[in-house]
């Protein structure tokens, strides 16, 4: 269901580096362009991400770390940082630290 990359549910929890470069690594494929975005980048203004790039992104997302991004949460990340933070905090209700 989760995709592929299911291994976060399974392996030992990421350590917060670990995810903030997974997120950047999504956030590359996803954006189709070189980029080297940093943690106050934000998705529209800095990356040029569209409303559907963002979904596509919250859903690789949700692939890669096995969460669900809430849709009402979508509109508030604006930038990598929250991105990250989100993830990790997903992460975290789901019981990794």
């Amino acid at each position: 269901m989760f995709g592929e990359n299911c291994e976060y549910l399974a392996m030992t929890p990421p350590d917060a580096d670990t995810v903030g470069r997974d997120v950047l690594t999504v956030l590359r494929r996803v954006c189709r362009r070189p980029v080297e975005p940093a943690a106050n980048s934000t998705l529209a203004a800095d990356l040029g991400f569209d409303s559907l790039q963002t979904l596509e992104f919250m859903a690789e997302l949700e692939d890669r770390f096995g969460i669900i991004v809430p849709i009402d949460q979508v509109p508030r990340i604006q930038t990598v940082g929250e991105a990250v933070n989100c993830v990790r905090s997903l992460l975290a209700e789901n019981g990794h630290p």
